[in-house]
């Protein structure tokens, strides 16, 4: 997706200290900021390296970092096309969808409780995740991994090129720190889209949250469907939800919502300010949307 670039960086520069300052508390070895406002980039920024060694790549706009649980908004996406596509009713069980997993297990599962994970965090034998589950109901009702549905519905459309699920490992992924033994990693799994190796740009992950922005409109072309946006009304709307992750985002009472990784990428996006905001980083760390906010204030529109 190519928006057009205004450069705002003054305005946001106390955001861009706050990140690179607890880059360097924490030990991060990379951290990137896109910032998107009023349909075009206002702050594009890169620091650091893909990992701690000798001859570690620098952190480009071509660098892609894990993103961890921000892809749990990308399997609700791709199941949010299953349910619609087959009519399913959300309080319908999901065991016809399953294999492997015992009835017991998977009798009081209901699609809602998937959408919104609040069910218990593995199933069966193999410990299937909530993921698993989606990927399984994706595959049956469409014939597609959720990696396939989403690439040909979301990806290819909007040109999200530096947008994958690792199956091998690329010179341009971002090795994290969340390996036991505390070294640096990249996370090697299936493609199908369900597992925890989703690497994105900061860019194409900004572009993720704009697409929501716009209520799956960029361009004037509709690329995500209004009734998956009906859809997470729904869910939000239902009693004892308003505080749940819902379809993989953490809404406020703003109207405002955000994604957190567990390596530190985070995105917000935030409608009051006609505005999407996107860090990343290699190692955990908390939320900075306080600084966020303050540099938004500062602008003038």
């Amino acid at each position: 997706m190519n928006l057009p670039f205004h450069d705002r960086r003054e305005q946001f520069e106390p955001l861009l200290q706050h990140i690179e300052q607890t880059r360097c508390a924490i030990n991060a070895t990379a951290a990137a900021v896109v910032v998107i406002q009023d349909d075009q980039v206002v702050t594009e920024w890169y620091s650091g390296f893909h990992h701690a060694k000798s001859g570690a790549r620098p952190v480009t706009a071509g660098s892609q970092f894990n993103i961890y649980s921000i892809r749990k908004s990308h399997i609700a996406l791709a199941l949010a096309y299953a349910v619609i596509d087959a009519g399913l009713d959300l309080d319908a069980p999901v065991h016809p969808f399953i294999d492997g997993i015992p009835m017991d297990e998977l009798e009081k599962v209901t699609v809602r409780d998937v959408l919104t994970k609040t069910k218990p965090k593995f199933f069966g034998p193999g410990k299937v995740e909530g993921e698993g589950l989606a990927a399984a109901i994706v595959r049956k009702v469409t014939g597609k991994t959720i990696a396939q549905l989403l690439t040909e519905n979301v990806l290819e459309q909007l040109h999200m090129n530096q947008t994958e699920w690792a199956a091998v490992p690329k010179e341009s992924f971002v090795c994290d720190f969340t390996a036991g033994d505390g070294y640096a990693s990249v996370r090697i799994e299936s493609d199908e889209g369900h597992e925890r190796n989703l690497y994105m740009s900061a860019k194409d992950l900004a572009s993720w949250g704009y697409l929501y922005l716009n209520n799956g409109v960029v361009g004037g072309r509709r690329i995500i469907p209004q009734d998956v946006f009906d859809l997470a009304d729904k869910l939000r709307a239902a009693p004892g939800y308003a505080d749940k992750r819902v379809m993989g985002w953490y809404y406020g009472n703003d109207g405002a919502f955000q994604a957190f990784g567990a390596t530190g990428c985070h995105i917000a996006v935030l409608p009051k300010h006609n505005c999407v905001a996107v860090r990343m980083y290699n190692r955990y760390a908390r939320e900075h949307t306080e600084t966020l906010l303050k540099c938004l204030q500062r602008g003038v529109h």
